[in-house]
């Protein structure tokens, strides 16, 4: 999914909106430009950022489409284009303005320069592994990436300083936990109190059960990178829908990351485990004898046996890594978790290409400026 990006249209018929600032450079001649504004219906509502630039010749908007369109950005569409018309035409709806005719026609042909893209996507893996997994990168990974924990939030962050791209790995049901009243006062605004707002808020609960726990979310945030001479992606008219999703796979499956310990999926049972049964099965996993370190071999085979009952676990059996998750496993194509189709028939995902040859309103336009 497209999180974010930054854009630049270049125009004659631009409005003036923001505060006017005057810049007097050292030759004596001047230029005029104007404050970033922050467009959004309500200080609790989504927002989306517009900035008149370069003596109003050029127009510049970033924000997260997702959040700025759906009212959250826990799934999305990789429709880089499609986003990024819908999220300019809703900037000038909530504004009150009508849209310029230059940035009416770089909308509709891709003429405008690409400055910065984040794409995001989940990948299917227990969320109980998730910590490990950043704890892993953390420990073992190339001193190069310069891992650095993200906070707050389980995560790391991969290359903070780089102007290039950064690597974001964290979970995403937890960011969403964590503010759980202030992202729903986002995404359900003003709406009455009514079957549609019930609807979209059930629509939340099941993205946060049934997709977000299901897996990790990595972001790629392409920077300069974009301007690379051999793959440029610099303008809007050189992405396809399918462009988001090959470039975020290129980048996440390229980091160095082959060589970290892998994970075994059967370490979820010490989150749940007993204490009689925890320190067994740590013992066991970590490919000792369990028995070595009971008091006699009745204790240990009583605990065997509850073990085995309770969590289908042999303890005589050494413990194979057969299902265990590396970093080739997890960022495959078929490990990437698509949005559900509920999500898609319900609108809950703005899929631009569902709207083609007629338009339904967004969810910030229902919660926000048609309640």
């Amino acid at each position: 999914m497209i999180d974010y990006f930054d854009i630049t249209i270049n125009g004659d018929d631009f409005p003036e909106i923001g505060k006017a600032v005057m810049t007097h450079h050292p030759g004596g001649a001047k230029t005029k430009s104007f404050t970033e504004v922050k467009v959004c219906a309500d200080k609790e509502a989504p927002h989306f950022s517009a900035r008149v630039e370069n003596g109003a010749e050029r127009m510049r908007f970033s924000g997260s489409p997702a959040l700025w369109l759906q009212g959250h950005n826990g799934m999305g569409s990789n429709d880089f284009t499609g986003l990024v018309k819908a999220s300019v035409l809703l900037v000038f709806e909530t504004l009150k303005i009508a849209c310029p005719a230059s940035v009416m026609d770089a909308l509709n042909t891709g003429n405008y320069a690409v400055d910065e893209v984040h794409v995001a996507e989940h990948y299917r893996m227990p969320e109980g592994m998730i910590h490990r997994l950043c704890d892993n990168i953390r420990r073992y990974a190339d001193p190069t990436l310069e891992a650095t924990p993200i906070r707050p939030g389980i995560g790391v962050r991969l290359h903070p300083n780089s102007r290039d791209r950064q690597i974001l790995i964290y979970n995403k049901h937890h960011y969403f936990l964590d503010g759980l009243i202030k992202h729903k006062r986002k995404l359900l605004g003003r709406m009455p109190m009514d079957f549609d707002r019930v609807g979209t808020n059930l629509y939340f609960d099941h993205m946060l059960e049934q997709f977000l726990a299901e897996g990790a979310r990595i972001e790629a945030r392409l920077k300069r990178c974009l301007k690379n001479k051999n793959r440029l992606f610099n303008h809007g008219s050189l992405w396809h829908p399918e462009t988001a999703r090959a470039l975020h796979l290129e980048t996440v499956q390229a980091i160095p990351l082959q060589d970290l310990p892998p994970l075994d999926k059967r370490e979820l049972l010490l989150q749940t485990a007993k204490l009689e049964h925890r320190t067994l099965i740590a013992l066991w996993l970590d490919g000792r004898r369990p028995m070595d370190f009971c008091k006699s071999p009745s204790t240990y085979y009583r605990r065997r046996q509850e073990v085995l009952q309770q969590y289908g676990i042999d303890l005589s059996i050494p413990a194979l890594r057969d299902d265990a998750i590396n970093w080739a496993s997890i960022t495959n194509l078929e490990g990437i978790m698509e949005p559900p189709d509920w999500a898609l028939e319900s609108g809950f995902v703005y899929e631009p290409s569902r709207w083609i040859g007629w338009r339904d309103a967004t969810q910030n336009e229902r919660a926000w400026l048609r309640a």
